[in-house]
């Protein structure tokens, strides 16, 4: 079973995380390291609810008094012994939650670490390989051998932006570790392979000089070559609906829809279990079509103007309904309540956009996109008490002046100007101006107010 994120884990896993995320968010660690562990202990593949739990220990540890911390320290020897025995035994899941015990006691815990290092490489958990061994390298930073690990992990998990992104990290926190170094530019070499399309050539066994490689060897070369391959193993493992929808969203990067939608359709002739992950894959592959024909007319064109503005509106109805029933059909999947929120508000349903996003916020992940919202729709019904609430509520969660947090400081000050409180949100406009003068019409705004 590969790592999962939320969109892949059933409906009571779902529920355990966001419950825990939120005890997490409150600072009740006790009850949010209970709840996450439950979670994994009934999905070990869900990444994304490890890392609440590692949050979630790490906080417990840092206000923890040393009474407190030296009591939780003596009961990790039980649990170190018992993950020993479980991973002599192959028992690598068993492994894996005696380790999360230690790491509820110790989350820097050097032996427990290891237990998940040694867990994850059985079960081809790279990202939960990768996360330990950087916490390890963070505490042992002149180990050569965690850091051949990580570099080997890395290229485990495939995805080589990221891991030439991790390693360069590493590689400047660690300037004199000459193993470290090697292995960067390892990885930054075999990414650039990658980018390039060059796998199948290095697969060889020779290797080219770069003025030697085809010039004409393209990405869509390469994404050509995924496809082939990806199709020979769906014929050993017909029974690999997610590959066989790896595949379909393949042909929408290349933008053969009619091949992608013969995927879908058959995944879901053979797959009778429900499954928000194909779902949603569907639903996006749907969208990918409307954008792309929408791209090929010019809403300037006369001749094409009214076709433009047709196609826009039978999309917008399309999604809409099928962001309803993906909402209706998996309940707790607040991503799907999210999504129809989006699409309720583009439609001007003020009402129900309100309804989807108040359940939406208690995702961790579109909590503060579902605050921001809110406010939007608190404004547009002239309810500026509860606007200005919102938006502060998400300010007070967000630090780093990001997009997002434009967007709610933006949106705060168009509050204050509308009920008259210039001054406050001449304040707001400002925050944005100093950091960001091209950012809407926070320039005019706040120019206008020297004058």
């Amino acid at each position: 079973m590969p790592e999962r994120d939320h969109t892949a884990v059933g409906g009571e896993v779902r529920q355990l995380w966001e419950k825990g995320y939120d005890c997490v968010e409150k600072k009740n660690y006790d009850y949010a390291l209970e709840l996450l562990s439950m979670a994994l202990e009934q999905d070990p593949s869900f990444f994304e609810c490890r890392m609440a739990l590692r949050a979630a220990q790490m906080k417990k540890h840092e206000n923890a008094g040393r009474l407190a911390k030296l009591a939780a320290a003596a009961t990790t020897a039980h649990h170190l012994a018992q993950a020993k025995l479980a991973l002599s035994k192959k028992n690598n899941f068993g492994a894996l939650m005696h380790a999360e015990k230690i790491l509820c006691a110790d989350p820097e815990n050097s032996s427990g670490h290891w237990v998940i290092v040694n867990a994850s490489k059985s079960l081809d958990y790279p990202q939960t390989l990768i996360s330990s061994l950087q916490l390890l390298k963070r505490v042992n930073p002149k180990d050569n051998k965690l850091t051949e690990e990580l570099a080997g992990a890395l290229e485990m998990l495939g995805d080589w932006d990221q891991a030439e992104e991790v390693m360069a990290q590493l590689s400047r926190l660690n300037p004199d570790d000459a193993y470290l170094q090697q292995a960067y530019r390892d990885t930054a070499a075999k990414a650039t392979i990658y980018r390039g399309g060059y796998e199948k050539m290095m697969e060889g066994g020779e290797e080219e000089e770069e003025s030697n490689l085809p010039s004409d060897f393209t990405s869509e070369d390469v994404l050509e070559e995924k496809i082939y391959y990806m199709e020979e193993k769906l014929q050993d493992e017909p029974d690999n609906y997610k590959l066989a929808v790896d595949i379909a969203r393949l042909y929408v990067e290349r933008l053969d829809f009619e091949r992608a939608f013969e995927y879908f359709d058959w995944v879901q002739e053979k797959n009778t279990v429900g499954d928000s992950a194909i779902d949603k894959a569907i639903a996006e592959a749907h969208e990918a079509q409307f954008d792309y024909d929408l791209r090929q007319l010019n809403p300037e064109d006369p001749n094409e103007a009214d076709e433009h503005a047709r196609l826009i509106e039978e999309r917008n109805v399309f999604m809409l309904k099928n962001c309803q029933q993906r909402a209706e059909r998996y309940p707790t999947m607040l991503e799907f309540r999210f999504e129809l929120g989006e699409w309720l508000f583009r439609a001007g349903d003020v009402n129900e956009a309100i309804h989807a996003f108040q359940r939406a916020q208690n995702s961790p992940g579109h909590r503060l996109q579902s605050l921001s919202y809110l406010g939007q729709c608190f404004l547009q019904r002239g309810m500026h008490d509860m606007a200005v609430s919102m938006f502060e509520k998400g300010l007070q969660e967000k630090s780093a002046m990001d997009d997002q947090k434009k967007e709610m400081v933006y949106h705060l000050g168009c509050v204050y100007e509308e009920i008259g409180k210039m001054a406050e949100a001449m304040e707001q406009f400002k925050s944005i101006y100093e950091v960001d003068i091209g950012y809407r019409d926070v320039a005019s705004k706040v120019e206008s107010g020297y004058m």
